[in-house]
C-alpha cells in the first residue's frame, strides 16, 4: 500500500450584482502535499473545488451565458484527479476532470495515454443561451416545438379598422402565457492519436453538437387568404419561438510526417448538419376586413395557417495538405493547400408560399453546390544578422456552382408575384489573392524598423444566371496596404513603439445594377419595371454601399510601457484610423480613436493590484438623397451621423499566503458606460423643421446608454489530505 496527497481546494465563485453570496466548504487537514517541481513531475496533484452559489435576483440577461440566471443558491464544483504508473517511471498516464459542475455551462472529461506510442480522450460539455425569461404569447405551443396555434375560443380581432389601437378582449388577454425562452449546446468529443514512429503519426477527433430550445424571430403573416368571414392581413408581423434541433458531426483526420529539414500533414475534415424540422407553422388571427371581429356565432374559429421553412440540412468535406521545408538554417518555405465541397439537398418544405404561385417550383431542391479552394505560400529569408526579408501569397475561392431559377411565387399581400417581379436565385462566388512583402531590420541594439507592403485583389461573379439577370453590383476591387512600425528598448525599463499604415482601395461599381429583379422572359416588362428610382438595386442613383466603395484610410498606433520600478509597471496605448470614401451617395467618412491604460503595482510579494482605463471614440457620415430623384440636385440632400463613444475602468486584486499560505483572495471591480447618438438632418424639409420635437424623420435622437457596473470576489482554500491507492 502506498499514500498520495490529495489538495482540496474550495471556492466562493462569483460574488456578482445585488451581492450574490460566496460560500466555502473546507475538509480537515491530515497532511500537505510537497508544492516543488520534482515532487509535481513524480506524483499527480489532484484536486476537488466544492463550493456555494447564490444569486440574488433572477435575470436572463445577466445569466445570458454565465448560467446565474434563477435566483437561489446552487451547489457547485471542479475536480481533477490523476494516475498512472509515469509518475514512477512507467509510460501510461491516465486524467478526470470535471468544471463548473452544477451550472449549465458544466464540462467532464477524461484522457489515457501511453507516452510516444498512443492516447485517448473523450470530452462532454454544455453551455445555456437564456435569451428572454419574460416573453410571453396567446399561441399554444412549446419552446423548442415548430407548430403554434390558438386556443379554439381565441376569436380574431379587426387589424385594418384602427391598426394603430389593436385591442384584446379579456378573454384574449387571459390567454397569454409566460415561457422562458432559451437554446442549449450539448457538445460530446472523442480523440484518439497513435505514432506508428517517431517520423510518422496520426490524429482522430469526432464531435457531435446537439442544440435544442427556440430563439425569438419576426415573421410576417401572408394575406389576401379567406378565414372565418374576413381575409387575413398581411404582413402582420407575429414574434415566435422559432425551434432550435440542430445535430452537428464534424471529423477530423490527419497524417503527419516530421523529418530532418521538413513537415507535411494531409488531413481530412468532414461536417454533417441535420435540422429536426423542415418547417415552422403557426396561426394568424388578424383580419383586414372592417366591421368583422370574434368568430361565427356559437362555432369554433378558423385561423389561417402560415409556414416558413427552417435551416435545411448540408453536408460539408475538405482535403488539407500543410507543409513546411528548411533549404537551410536562413531560409524557410511554408504552405498549405485545400479543396472543399458544401453541398444541400434538401427539399423545399411542404405548403411554402412559392408552391401556391402562378407556376410550379422549377426543381424539388435548391441541390446547392459550392467548391472552396485555398492555398497559402511564405518563403522567409535570414538575409544578414539584422535584416529578415519575407514574401507571402494567399489564394481564396468559393465557387458556387448551384443552379439559377426563376421562381414564382405568392408573396405575404396574397397576389401572385406575375412576370415583372419574378425572383432569380443568384449562385455568388468570390475569389480573393493577397500578396505580401515585408522586412524586418535591425537598427542597432533595442531598435527594429519593420515595412510591409500588401496587395489585394478581389473578384465576384455569379455563375450562369438564368435569363442574363445582373448578380454584383461591384465586380472587383484592388487594395495597396503600406505599414510601416518602429520599435524601441529606450532604457532597461522603457519600451515604444510607433506604426503608420496606409491604405488604398479601388472598387469598380455599376450604377445601372437592378439585381435579381425583373421578368427573364419579357424585356420590356423588365425594363418598365427598373425606373431611374429603383436602379442600382432599388438604391439612389449614386449610392454606394460603403464595402464596395472606393476608400483611402490612415491608420496611427503608438504605445509604450514602463518598468517605473521593481513593484510598478504602467502600459499606454492608442490607435487612430480615419476613412474617406469616393462616393457621391453613401458613407462619406469615418473616424475611430481609442486610448488604453494599465497599471499593475506589486505592493508585497504575495499581494497585486492593478487598474485599467480605457475610452473610444468613433463616427460615421452618410449623405444621401431623395427617394426617387433621378437626378442628383443640392435640394434633395440629406445626412445622417452615427456617433459611438465606449468607456471602462476596473480595478483587480489578488492576494496570497493567508492562512499559512493556504487562503488566496480574488477581486474585481469594473464600470463601463456606451453611449450612442443618432442625428438625421434634411434641409428640404420646409416646415416643420428639423427642431421641432413632433418631426420624426429628421434631428437628433436621445442617447442610447448601457452602463454596466460588476463586482467579483473568489476566495479559494486549499488543504491537503491522504488518499489510499
Amino acid at each position: 500500500m502506498k499514500t498520495r496527497s490529495e489538495k482540496m481546494n474550495l471556492s466562493a465563485m462569483n460574488l456578482a450584482v445585488q451581492g450574490a453570496l460566496a460560500a466555502m466548504c473546507v475538509l480537515s487537514a491530515m497532511a500537505q502535499a510537497a508544492d516543488d517541481e520534482v515532487t509535481a513531475l513524480t506524483q499527480p496533484t489532484n484536486t476537488i473545488e466544492i463550493g456555494v452559489e447564490n444569486v440574488s435576483r433572477t435575470s436572463a440577461k445577466f445569466g445570458e451565458y454565465t448560467g446565474l440566471r434563477k435566483s437561489g443558491g446552487e451547489l457547485i464544483g471542479n475536480f481533477s484527479v490523476s494516475g498512472g504508473d509515469a509518475y514512477n517511471g512507467g509510460t501510461q498516464r491516465w486524467g478526470i476532470i470535471g468544471t463548473d459542475l452544477g451550472t449549465t455551462s458544466r464540462a467532464l472529461g477524461g484522457s489515457i495515454s501511453n507516452q510516444g506510442l498512443w492516447d485517448i480522450s473523450i470530452g462532454y460539455d454544455e453551455l445555456r443561451h437564456s435569451i428572454s425569461d419574460t416573453y410571453q404569447t396567446p399561441q399554444q405551443g412549446s419552446m423548442g416545438g415548430n407548430n403554434f396555434t390558438f386556443p379554439a375560443t381565441f376569436g380574431t380581432f379587426n387589424a385594418q379598422a384602427n391598426p394603430s389601437a389593436r385591442t384584446l378582449d379579456a378573454n384574449q388577454l387571459g390567454a397569454f402565457h409566460t415561457e422562458d425562452v432559451g437554446t442549449t449546446r450539448k457538445n460530446t468529443s472523442f480523440g484518439a492519436g497513435f505514432n506508428f514512429n517517431p517520423q510518422l503519426s496520426m490524429k482522430f477527433d469526432y464531435n457531435h453538437l446537439d442544440q435544442s430550445g427556440a430563439k425569438l424571430q419576426a415573421f410576417g403573416n401572408q394575406g389576401g387568404v379567406t378565414i372565418a368571414s374576413g381575409i387575413g392581413r398581411a404582413e402582420a408581423v407575429a414574434i415566435l419561438m422559432s425551434p432550435t434541433n440542430y445535430k452537428t458531426d464534424t471529423f477530423n483526420l490527419a497524417l503527419n510526417w516530421v523529418g530532418d529539414k521538413g513537415h507535411l500533414t494531409g488531413g481530412y475534415y468532414g461536417s454533417i448538419f441535420r435540422d429536426g424540422y423542415d418547417s415552422l407553422s403557426w396561426e394568424n388571427a388578424m383580419l383586414q376586413t372592417t366591421g368583422f371581429v370574434g368568430c361565427p356565432s356559437g362555432g369554433a374559429c378558423t385561423y389561417q395557417t402560415n409556414m416558413a421553412s427552417t435551416a435545411p440540412d448540408n453536408q460539408f468535406h475538405q482535403l488539407n495538405l500543410s507543409g513546411g521545408y528548411a533549404f537551410s538554417p536562413s531560409t524557410r518555405l511554408a504552405g498549405g493547400l485545400s479543396y472543399g465541397r458544401n453541398t444541400q439537398d434538401d427539399s423545399y418544405a411542404p405548403g411554402a408560399v412559392m408552391q401556391a404561385g402562378i407556376g410550379v417550383l422549377p426543381q424539388p431542391s435548391l441541390d446547392g453546390l459550392v467548391k472552396t479552394t485555398h492555398a497559402d505560400l511564405k518563403l522567409t529569408n535570414q538575409t544578414t544578422k539584422d535584416l529578415v526579408l519575407s514574401a507571402a501569397y494567399k489564394f481564396n475561392e468559393r465557387d458556387n456552382r448551384t443552379a439559377s431559377n426563376v421562381y414564382e411565387y405568392i408573396h405575404l399581400g396574397g397576389s401572385p408575384a406575375t412576370h415583372s417581379y419574378d425572383a432569380v436565385n443568384t449562385p455568388y462566388s468570390n475569389k480573393k489573392t493577397q500578396l505580401e512583402l515585408a522586412g524586418d531590420y535591425r537598427l542597432a541594439k533595442g531598435q527594429s524598423l519593420r515595412l510591409a507592403y500588401e496587395r489585394e485583389n478581389i473578384k465576384r461573379w455569379c455563375n450562369n444566371v438564368v435569363g442574363g439577370a445582373q448578380c454584383v453590383a461591384s465586380p472587383s476591387s484592388s487594395e495597396d496596404k503600406l505599414g510601416l512600425t518602429y520599435r524601441v528598448k529606450a532604457s532597461e525599463n522603457v519600451k515604444l513603439n510607433a506604426g503608420y499604415i496606409y491604405e488604398n482601395r479601388r472598387a469598380d461599381f455599376d450604377h445601372g445594377f437592378f439585381a435579381n429583379i425583373g421578368d427573364p422572359h419579357n424585356t420590356a416588362a423588365r425594363n418598365a419595371v427598373n425606373a431611374p428610382a429603383t436602379v442600382n438595386a432599388g438604391d439612389q442613383l449614386g449610392y454606394l454601399a460603403y464595402p464596395y466603395a472606393s476608400r483611402k484610410q490612415d491608420i496611427l498606433k503608438a504605445g509604450v510601457n514602463w518598468q517605473a520600478s521593481e513593484k510598478l509597471d504602467i502600459g499606454l496605448n492608442g490607435r487612430y484610423s480615419n476613412d474617406k470614401y469616393d462616393a457621391a451617395l453613401g458613407v462619406q467618412g469615418g473616424d475611430t480613436s481609442s486610448v488604453n491604460f494599465d497599471a499593475t503595482y506589486a505592493y508585497n510579494a504575495n499581494s497585486t493590484v492593478s487598474a485599467y482605463a480605457s475610452w473610444q471614440n468613433s463616427q460615421r457620415d452618410l449623405r444621401n438623397g431623395l427617394n426617387g430623384t433621378a437626378v442628383l440636385a443640392a435640394t434633395s440632400i440629406w445626412t445622417n451621423q452615427l456617433k459611438e463613444d465606449s468607456n471602462a475602468i476596473g480595478l483587480t486584486t489578488k492576494h496570497t499566503g493567508f492562512m499559512g499560505g493556504k487562503f488566496e483572495l480574488l477581486g474585481d471591480l469594473s464600470y463601463s458606460l456606451d453611449k450612442s447618438h443618432y442625428s438625421t438632418q434634411v434641409p428640404y424639409l420646409s416646415s416643420p423643421a428639423c427642431t421641432d420635437p413632433t418631426v420624426l424623420s429628421c434631428g437628433d435622437t436621445p442617447d442610447i446608454k448601457a452602463r454596466l457596473l460588476t463586482f467579483k470576489l473568489t476566495g479559494t482554500y486549499k488543504e491537503s489530505i491522504p488518499i489510499e491507492v
